[in-house]
């Protein structure tokens, strides 16, 4: 009987065909491009989602194992280690890029246009994609955990009507004489 071949490796020439391909529908068509970000943002966050559980997975059926205590804690160490020098490397390429490259400093904003970008950004709405890009959570229990809410942004006016909305009739929010007792429900604009 012939053994089977490994077909795992083909994964790799996958992916790097797919960036190739990629990359050339960049070049040849940009607004194609443009037009598939939402695929390639939603497989990003597949990725990130499944990531926190393998190295879980990974992390337990390692300790689990290995039969010696002390050789747990030499690989905790070793791991550890090796967090500390590459985050520390992480930080000094971002400090270099950023110190090198000064991004940001071109742009020339003035209080004007932060306050024209702050109205426009009010009236703006969710588009389709960013929907279905906010249905895929980031990890499996931020699904249940996260405080993502299809409401509209905070704003003075909708906190001051939903503080007169639960104030007791005796208090400031409410605008009540402060000689009933109790908890009104009722919304008094």
């Amino acid at each position: 009987m012939a053994a089977r071949r490994d077909r795992t490796h083909y994964l790799y020439l996958a992916v790097i065909g797919a960036v190739l391909l990629g990359i050339a529908v960049g070049f040849l068509a940009p607004g194609v491009a443009v037009e598939l970000k939402p695929l390639g943002t939603g497989f990003v966050n597949l990725i990130k989602m499944m990531i926190s559980p393998i190295i879980f997975c990974t992390i337990v059926l390692g300790v689990g194992s290995v039969r010696k205590a002390a050789k747990v804690g030499a690989v905790g160490g070793l791991a550890l280690g090796y967090f500390l020098l590459m985050s520390t490397v992480a930080l000094a390429i971002g400090l270099l890029v950023g110190n090198l490259l000064e991004p940001g400093s071109g742009l020339h904003l003035t209080k004007e246009l932060a306050e024209a970008g702050a109205q426009q950004a009010e009236g703006a709405s969710e588009s389709t994609a960013d929907f279905l890009l906010g249905i895929i959570p980031t990890t499996l229990v931020s699904a249940f955990t996260g405080a993502r809410s299809s409401r509209p942004s905070w704003s003075p006016s909708s906190r001051a009507s939903r503080s007169r909305r639960w104030a007791r009739p005796g208090s400031r929010c409410s605008g009540g004489s402060g000689t009933s007792s109790g908890w009104s429900s009722a919304s008094s604009p």
